[in-house]
């Protein structure tokens, strides 16, 4: 059987010296960039590991999402510096995890097998499962989402555990003139300022901010599964640029900033303290706001959309797909008369 490693830190393979002494086990050691390519190949070995210390921290969220997706292939992580805060998450996504301590004892052809055999069970019990709800006549997970509401609110949360949020990803956009231009305190405060109206915008709907960089962040309302009244806020926070600019920034012409929100589930952790949160939901929601959305716009996925009202949906229009979902985005209005 073959183990393939993906590393940027060759000094890794000391710790598999078993691995190449044995006569079951072959072993190759490739760079992180060629993961992608070797997973979409199914056939090209039995077991996958990924060295998680070995990438820079916006490789390191994609690589491991991509992997954990991969759940008709074996994989395990391999966490030599234990950053990694929820390694159950790892390992309930049907992955193995291989801490510091395991690695320090070098891994061996039974440390492997059991790898295998735990992907093999989890790929049975998903498959029975599978054919029992069939049998049963019942819905897949697919067609029905699985909402893990915290009861009162805010005050049914706690720190390490899943909860179902309405996800608002926002960023202001500083022109690079204005950059150059204002020193660093002047950008400190717009930055401040920004933060302090998205505070001011969405308190009112329970919404707290949980992630800041820069210039934007991550505000998470807990969702009762049924209202995503929360995305009042977020229009009003485009239709107002103007309005923010002037009373808020001091500023003569209009803010540019861009929105998006998302419905999913994430663990939650205690803000300042998030370290790597393993969800594919973050993922989306930084996804679709970095990558899709366009400045001065406001975009949201069909699992926002679908719980509208009727009428707040006719302020929206369908805009395409992104990572196989479908988009909605604020209509832009004019003023005539």
């Amino acid at each position: 059987m073959q183990l393939i490693i993906f590393t940027g830190s060759p000094s890794l393979k000391k710790y598999f010296t078993g691995i190449e002494k044995s006569r079951s086990w072959s072993l190759e050691i490739l760079p992180h960039e060629d993961l992608r390519i070797k997973m979409k190949n199914t056939g090209s070995a039995e077991l996958y590991l990924l060295d998680y210390a070995s990438l820079d921290d916006e490789a390191k969220q994609k690589n491991l999402n991509f992997i954990l997706r991969k759940s008709n292939t074996a994989s395990g992580i391999i966490d030599r510096k234990n950053e990694i805060i929820d390694p159950a998450g790892i390992l309930m996504r049907g992955s193995d995890y291989i801490s510091l301590s395991l690695l320090k004892d070098g891994i061996k052809p039974d440390r492997l097998n059991k790898s295998i055999e735990y992907h093999e069970i989890r790929t049975e019990k998903n498959i029975s499962r599978a054919d029992s709800e069939a049998a049963a006549g019942k819905p897949d997970s697919g067609s029905k989402p699985n909402y893990i509401i915290p009861e009162g609110g805010w005050r049914g949360v706690k720190s390490g555990h899943e909860y179902t949020f309405l996800m608002l990803f926002t960023e202001i956009s500083i022109p690079a003139e204005l950059k150059k231009k204002s020193g660093s305190g002047h950008l400190n405060k717009l930055k401040q300022i920004f933060q302090a109206v998205i505070d001011r915008e969405t308190a009112p709907h329970d919404g707290r901010i949980w992630i800041w960089n820069e210039y934007g962040g991550l505000v998470l309302f807990p969702f009762d599964g049924e209202s995503v009244d929360a995305v009042i806020p977020a229009v009003k926070l485009l239709l107002n640029r103007v309005l923010i600019s002037v009373e808020d920034f001091h500023l003569h012409s209009a803010i540019n900033l861009r929105a998006a929100m998302h419905l999913g589930t994430t663990t939650y952790k205690t803000r300042g303290k998030t370290g790597t949160i393993i969800s594919d939901s973050i993922n989306s929601i930084f996804h679709l706001g970095t990558k899709f959305t366009p400045l001065d716009d406001l975009d949201i996925t069909e699992e926002v959309y679908n719980l509208l009202p009727e009428r707040i949906k006719e302020l929206f229009c369908e805009t395409g797909i992104f990572e196989d979902r479908n988009i909605f985005r604020l209509r832009h209005f004019e003023i005539s008369g």
